[in-house]
């Protein structure tokens, strides 16, 4: 029901009293508080009274969240400045992308700031920052390994984190982000004008992002990636141009999930993914719950998302992943019962 109501599939008056306990929390742990509370707006007279009471602690906890937003971006927005007359070229990415482009996404929940820079600014960059008492966090892997192995720093300074990218991915293809900054557009963000990537390169790299991360507790970034379609006329063409150089699955498999739950235009690029009739039954159960972060059938979420990486980055059968997933989880259990 929480699915439905962030993809914008069913009518919010038709929901039942006893299901707002369970969605208050839920919508809470996975931050999807903003997206529900725009389904549900509109239909305020029709609710019900517990639906009422909730949407109006939505209201207010939506507007928190716009607040701490706004508190962030006004600690940011030195360094942001700082960095562009420095001579860095900065272009948003992800939420703070969606952010920047669109009317009433204020109070969605974001917890730092992705900017895309040209490789040969990041020591520039880095300087900058470190002169205005950043720090970059180094809790994952030192900044050495960062380099070598990932593709972004993040620099935090009072609560505050804008990660530095100088990629998108480690295996991009080659000319990749090179097309993305020639494909940028400006976008009107309130305060001024901020560069983000076309529509084409924006919901090809939500998709990535979406199956990077296996579609754990990604119920935010599906609802984003619902919020940018359908693309432009014409622009799907290009999209599927730009996703021959990416990995099938990993782009295809949030689109497909989409259609799965009827959102319009979606079937052509379902399509593109591939699946067999049994992988479709499998995956529809399976990144419903990875979406939410539950177990799947008594599968702990990240044994089935371990089962799900390594479809998506290959050709091998889903049956087969979930299974080997789950047999190591049983032998787990009975060598190490305690």
């Amino acid at each position: 029901m929480l699915i439905d109501l962030c993809l914008d599939r069913c009518d919010p008056a038709a929901l039942p009293d006893a299901a707002v306990e369970a969605l208050d929390g839920l919508a809470g742990r996975l931050n999807v508080e903003s997206c529900v509370l725009s389904r549900l707006g509109p239909h305020q007279r029709r609710l019900g009274p517990a639906a009422a009471r909730w949407l109006d602690e939505l209201r207010r906890r939506v507007m928190e969240v716009a607040v701490n937003n706004l508190r962030r971006d006004g600690e940011l927005a030195e360094a942001l400045a700082r960095l562009a007359d420095g001579g860095v070229d900065l272009l948003f990415l992800k939420g703070s992308a969606l952010r920047a482009g669109r009317q009433g996404m204020a109070g969605r929940f974001q917890c730092d700031v992705d900017v895309l820079l040209r490789r040969p600014d990041l020591e520039r960059a880095e300087a900058l920052l470190l002169d205005l008492g950043f720090h970059l966090d180094e809790s994952f892997q030192c900044r050495d390994d960062l380099l070598r192995n990932h593709f972004h720093f993040a620099y935090e300074r009072r609560g505050a984190v804008v990660e530095l990218h100088w990629d998108v991915d480690p295996d991009s293809p080659e000319g990749f982000v090179d097309r993305l900054w020639d494909h940028s557009r400006l976008v009107d963000a309130g305060d001024g004008e901020v560069r983000v990537p076309s529509a084409v390169h924006q919901l090809l790299f939500d998709c990535l992002h979406l199956s990077r991360h296996a579609f754990v507790a990604g119920l935010r970034w599906l609802a984003d990636l619902n919020a940018q379609l359908p693309l432009p006329g014409g622009e799907m063409a290009r999209f599927e141009e730009e996703a021959r150089a990416w990995p099938r699955r990993a782009v295809y498999a949030p689109l497909w999930l989409l259609n799965v739950y009827g959102v319009p235009g979606m079937e052509p690029l379902a399509d593109r993914l591939g699946a067999t009739s049994l992988e479709e039954t499998l995956l529809r159960g399976v990144l419903e719950r990875l979406l939410v972060d539950e177990p799947w059938h008594g599968l702990p979420a990240w044994r089935a998302a371990k089962a799900l990486e390594g479809w998506l980055a290959s050709d091998r059968a889903f049956p087969a992943l979930l299974g080997e997933a789950s047999t190591r989880g049983a032998f787990r259990l009975l060598t190490n019962p305690g």
